[in-house]
């Protein structure tokens, strides 16, 4: 069993030192690949990219988000982390190789998914979305903007922004678009755009989101399928992996979570532990295929900067009493083909996945 005690974990008092020693070692930053451990008392996982070095910072927050993706987000030099269990977000800033807590954000709802765009921090709650501006390495805790959830049942998924403006999901069955104004004026706006999901038996459980542009790539997650969104409109689908279903009626692929490489389009299969690849345009998208990468769990969450992509598989133990996950980060080739880099054991049933460079 791995011990949180027996962790290593960085403090605030040791920060300066620990950054001091780094940046006369080096010049050039190595990428970091954070997560959270989303226990009760949560912890900022961060696993230099280049090392492997793994140190632990307490977010000051509880965690114990579930079914969601985007519990960690990047802007610059910021990260912004989700404390599900005291409905809060920590926000840290990258100081030399090392990640240092400086403001905590308080939500009108439980927070499972945050991200930035339009100089503003959003945030995903159960019930409600809110934004705060951002200034530089400050983000105000106080919202500029605040909106309920088009069905606010509990079952919010993910929230990304776009040129638009934000999109966000709740696995139950909607999909919705809400303005978000640039820096300096008022977040985000007060109407909720309902995007039409297919008819059933194909808009079963909307999950994951990645905004690029003026697009929004979709996942309708138990239904096998990826769906470009323009304009609030589906305008391409793809089936992925199929069967997707077993004799039983069990789901033995679906994809949940995505993340974007020019054209490459990755999604994590959860039920199949695996990563799938589409191909993708402004109009049109493509199930391209399966298995890029097997995983030992289910992956949970994933993302890309630049050639890097990271995932995490969320809790893989064959033991009931003790969870650990794994990090994993691969390098990705000009034909979108993965290389493990490494993996790291982080115990707890990590959530979130993001690199800051």
């Amino acid at each position: 069993m791995i011990s949180m005690r027996s962790l290593t974990v960085t403090t605030l008092a040791t920060l300066p030192l620990i950054c001091a020693a780094v940046a006369s070692a080096q010049t050039t930053a190595d990428p970091l690949f954070l997560t959270a451990t989303n226990g009760t008392t949560n912890y900022l996982a961060i696993v230099n990219a280049r090392t492997k070095q793994t140190t632990y910072v307490a977010t000051g927050g509880s965690g114990g988000a579930s079914g969601n993706a985007g519990g960690v987000a990047v802007n610059g030099k910021i990260a912004a982390v989700i404390n599900y269990g005291s409905s809060n977000v920590t926000i840290f800033v990258r100081r030399g190789e090392a990640m240092q807590p400086t403001q905590m954000i308080t939500t009108s709802s439980q927070p499972v998914s945050v991200a930035f765009g339009n100089g503003h921090l959003v945030v995903l709650g159960l019930t409600t979305a809110q934004s705060f501006a951002v200034y530089g390495n400050s983000v105000d805790t106080t919202a500029d903007g605040q909106i309920s959830l088009l069905l606010g049942d509990k079952s919010a998924a993910q929230i990304v922004t776009y040129d638009g403006g934000v999109a966000y999901t709740e696995k139950t069955g909607s999909v919705a678009e809400v303005t978000l104004s640039t820096e300096g004026m008022p977040g985000l706006g007060t109407t909720n755009k309902a995007v039409a999901l297919p008819q059933a038996p194909n808009n079963n459980t909307p999950f994951g989101l990645i905004g690029r542009g003026e697009n929004i790539y979709l996942t309708i997650a138990h239904s096998d399928i990826e769906a470009l969104v323009v304009n609030g409109q589906i305008v391409s689908t793809a089936i992925g992996p199929t069967p997707f279903i077993n004799q039983a009626g069990s789901i033995i692929h679906a994809p949940c979570w995505n993340a974007l490489s020019g054209q490459f389009l990755y999604a994590s299969d959860s039920p199949g532990n695996q990563l799938l690849r589409y191909l993708v345009s402004d109009t049109n998208i493509f199930y391209d295929k399966p298995g890029l990468a097997t995983l030992s769990g289910s992956p949970t969450d994933l993302t890309v900067v630049g050639s890097l992509l990271a995932v995490i598989d969320g809790g893989n133990s064959t033991n009931p009493n003790v969870t650990v996950s794994d990090a994993s980060l691969f390098d990705i080739d000009s034909e979108g083909e993965l290389t493990l880099r490494f993996a790291v054991k982080i115990p707890g049933a990590i959530n979130g996945a993001a690199i800051i460079e």
